[in-house]
């Protein structure tokens, strides 16, 4: 027969079952919850990363038959021209060019002055 919420601990404490031996069977209650969590987030942030892994090793990020030009922070073809056609020419900003800089209307940026 169970034991009321209400009921003396059958402990021998005095106290109510409740306030008693209740409350240490109810903590051990919420370990496997927190568990079940943890592993569910870890299954979640791996797939996250594996998903990112192959959208960045897929061809959209590494386009055949051009070149990464870390200083304009785009894509050129072999031969050094833009990628994607011609260029737009892009006017240069208001203001000064910084000390050593050129514009290029080309790229759209600063470039250092030869």
């Amino acid at each position: 027969m169970k034991t009321g919420r209400n009921a003396p601990c059958p402990c021998g404490s005095g106290k109510k079952f409740k306030f008693c031996c209740d409350k240490a069977a109810a903590a051990g209650k919420g370990d496997w919850s927190k568990v079940l969590l943890a592993v569910s987030g870890l299954v979640l942030l791996l797939g996250a990363v594996w998903m990112a892994t192959v959208i960045i090793d897929s061809d959209a990020f590494d386009p055949k038959g051009l070149v990464w030009s870390a200083e304009h922070g785009h894509w050129h073809t072999a031969d050094g021209q833009e990628a994607g056609g011609a260029a737009v020419p892009r006017a240069q900003p208001p203001g000064l060019p910084p000390d050593g800089k050129v514009w290029s209307q080309e790229h759209g940026h600063w470039h250092d002055a030869e």
